[in-house]
């Protein structure tokens, strides 16, 4: 087993592990969510109508933020430490926030981008929660060579990336928008800032 993390970092975990079991309700509405927007796209809509389940799924996904920080440092895909691996998480998050909300203000298609951005928060979730096993092998046995655990947080995020596409390309084209301009919008506002991170975090700088 792996020494325990620094005191900060431990207290900050503690503290989010704390507020997800005190938002239990909450938690388990975002994880539904997330396996609804996977596998049924009729809920879908329920779920981007529903006031609740959104508030959830946004406070959980802030909540899941620094547990992933750490998975990414323990399975050594981050060489940065915690507090700058969750920085640029952070950061990351923001400018996909508010590109969204730009793009979607500038097309006069808030309502279609909003729908975009919940499920993608949605999917972000699921994948965060299942790559918590990812982190307890990488901190319980050490042993496991890294590229094991990288190949394992890999296949939990294409598998998400992948339903987010899919299922954005069913928002999209129920909206009326251009699929040219939602290619444009994935290479360069989601998948290019998501690989400039990676690259920060893997390489340290």
């Amino acid at each position: 087993m792996r020494t325990l993390p620094e005191p900060y970092v431990l207290a900050v975990l503690l503290l989010d592990a704390v507020l997800l079991l005190l938002l239990f309700e909450r938690l388990r509405a975002a994880l539904q969510a997330g396996a609804d927007c996977c596998r049924n796209p009729y809920s879908i809509r329920e779920f981007l109508g529903n006031n609740y389940l959104c508030t959830s799924v946004r406070q959980v996904f802030v909540l899941l933020l620094p547990f992933y920080a750490i998975t990414l440092v323990v399975t050594g895909v981050s060489r940065l430490g915690f507090g700058w691996t969750l920085l640029w998480l952070v950061a990351l998050a923001l400018f996909r926030l508010l590109s969204g909300r730009t793009i979607g203000w500038l097309s006069s298609k808030n309502g279609t981008f909003r729908s975009l951005e919940r499920v993608n928060e949605a999917l972000c979730v699921l994948a965060m929660f299942a790559s918590l096993p990812v982190f307890l092998l990488g901190w319980l046995a050490p042993e496991i060579p890294h590229w094991v655990l990288w190949v394992a947080l890999s296949l939990i995020a294409g598998a998400a990336a992948v339903m987010y596409i899919w299922r954005g390309t069913q928002i999209i084209l129920s909206a009326q928008f251009s699929i040219y301009y939602w290619v444009l919008y994935l290479c360069a506002l989601d998948f290019l800032p998501i690989c400039v991170v990676v690259n920060i975090l893997m390489h340290g700088n």
